[in-house]
């Protein structure tokens, strides 16, 4: 009997693969149950801020979430999922509301593709230039500055309106113009920078829109496609009429350039007495991008030990949730360093973003003591 037992039993081999697949399998299991239970903690945590009784009159907190392509790659996919999966969570069970800007700039040269860094930078520069601007132009005796507001905003919508008729070929409504737009937040919206990258460019971006010039040029008049054919037209009966004006000596004269309009420019330093509006606070999470085979042991192990990423990141997250953790920073230094430890990743090798703030932008500027 015993033997007729061992006959139907596996072979040994069978028996360590077989065995060995299950093991791996419920380890992973066992760390994807570990790792929802304490992302479960985390947003538990953040529901008591969510539960927390509003004001009929207050308006609900909102932040700006910046997400750039992280180093060593050429888009923001990972950095996004990344996003989704350990910070977003957090934020939707804090009530959080956020607004999501993904930034990816690139560029060929040579049929190689790489990425054009400053694009959160520029765009977190000229919302604080915007909001100097505003400052400007509700202080007493700029009337001027705000009839130049309302002619650069009828021209950002006359522009719209001619971009969409360039697209459907003809004249939108007032409602297709507008309807698409969201309402404008009525106060400072924090700002959140997921990786390294990201933090350089906000904090130069800060730095740049607190203490550069406020000049702005007037948006030119966005041509339509109908104008351009007509005046195609127009230039093509003129070349075949007269191409070139005969002179008296009988040499050809060549026919004058076309006039370059100058763009017009609002002066606002003329009215800016330097006085600084107040700077969002600004909130740095990390991402360590573990890409190439440099960092292969390390991306196995995480695939077996999710929770610890969860622990470093949801965490961070809560840190934004919970408004308590804003404080003043402590110095520039306190602001360049921040983040600098995903440097040391093998994707990074060779590789640097430098911060540039001002003394004063980082003395007056308020940060989520993310790092504790």
């Amino acid at each position: 009997m015993l033997a007729a037992l061992r006959k139907r039993l596996p072979s040994r081999n069978t028996a360590l693969f077989w065995g060995s697949v299950f093991s791996v399998v419920g380890f992973y299991k066992y760390n994807s149950n570990e790792s929802k239970k304490r992302l479960a903690f985390y947003c538990k945590q953040a529901e008591a801020v969510a539960n927390e009784p509003m004001g009929a009159l207050d308006t609900p907190r909102k932040v700006q979430v910046y997400i750039a392509a992280p180093m060593g790659e050429l888009g923001t996919r990972k950095a996004r999922l990344h996003w989704e999966k350990y910070i977003l969570p957090v934020f939707v069970a804090g009530a959080l509301d956020y607004e999501l800007t993904l930034v990816n700039d690139t560029e060929t040269i040579n049929d190689v593709e790489k990425v054009v860094r400053g694009g959160v930078h520029s765009r977190v520069a000229e919302e604080i230039k915007e909001q100097r601007r505003k400052a400007l132009e509700l202080e007493e005796g700029n009337e001027e500055l705000k009839l130049w507001r309302q002619a650069i905003v009828e021209r950002k919508k006359d522009n719209e309106a001619r971009e969409i008729m360039n697209r459907i070929g003809r004249a939108p409504g007032e409602a297709n113009v507008s309807s698409w737009k969201p309402e404008p937040y009525p106060g400072v919206m924090d700002v959140v920078a997921v990786g390294r990258e990201t933090w350089v460019e906000v904090i130069n971006g800060l730095s740049e829109g607190a203490t550069e010039s406020l000049n702005y040029s007037v948006p030119p008049l966005v041509p339509l496609d109908s104008e351009a054919r007509a005046q195609q037209e127009e230039n093509r009966a003129i070349s075949t009429s007269d191409a070139a004006v005969i002179d008296t000596a009988g040499t050809v004269a060549p026919s004058a350039p076309a006039e370059v309009v100058a763009p017009q420019v609002v002066d606002y330093d003329r009215f800016d007495s330097k006085r600084r509006v107040g700077l969002p606070a600004a909130a740095y999470i990390a991402h360590y991008n573990l890409t190439g085979w440099g960092s292969l042991p390390l991306r196995i192990w995480h695939f077996f030990h999710d929770q610890e990423n969860v622990d470093l990141y949801a965490r961070q997250a809560l840190q934004v949730v919970f408004e308590s953790t804003r404080r003043p920073a402590r110095d520039a230094q306190e602001v360049i360093d921040m983040g600098r430890d995903e440097e040391t990743q093998p994707v990074w090798e060779g590789q640097s973003l430098d911060v540039v703030v001002d003394p004063a932008v980082a003395a007056s500027l308020d940060i989520y003591d993310t790092q504790a």
